[in-house]
C-alpha cells in the first residue's frame, strides 16, 4: 500500500483508478507543439529519476498522472516527481 502524505502540490488532485491513487494535473498550452516540447522535458526528468508518469498528449494540454506501481499508489517520489514537473511548466 502507498504511503499517505499529507503534502499534495497545489495543482494536483488524487484520484483512483481501479483501486490505484494517483496523482493528476492538466497542464495547458497554446498549441500542440508545445505541448509535446513540455511532455518531452517530462519524459527526460522522469528517465533521470527511472520513474515514468503517464502522459496524456493533447492539442493544448499534457495531463500526468504520477503513482508508484510497486507501492500500489502514492509516495513521497511520486510528490517530488510532480513538484517538479510543476518546475518544468514554469
Amino acid at each position: 500500500m502507498a504511503q499517505d502524505s499529507p503534502h499534495i502540490p497545489a495543482g494536483w488532485s488524487r484520484i483512483s483508478r481501479d483501486g490505484v491513487e494517483m496523482l493528476s494535473r492538466t497542464f495547458s498550452f497554446d498549441n500542440f507543439s508545445s505541448a509535446m516540447a513540455f511532455a518531452g522535458r517530462v519524459g527526460e526528468a522522469a528517465d533521470a529519476a527511472d520513474h515514468h508518469p503517464e502522459l496524456i498528449v493533447a492539442w493544448g494540454r499534457v495531463t500526468v498522472l504520477w503513482w508508484s506501481h510497486d507501492h500500489g499508489g502514492i509516495t513521497d517520489r511520486d510528490i517530488s516527481l510532480a513538484e517538479t514537473t510543476d518546475r518544468l511548466y514554469s
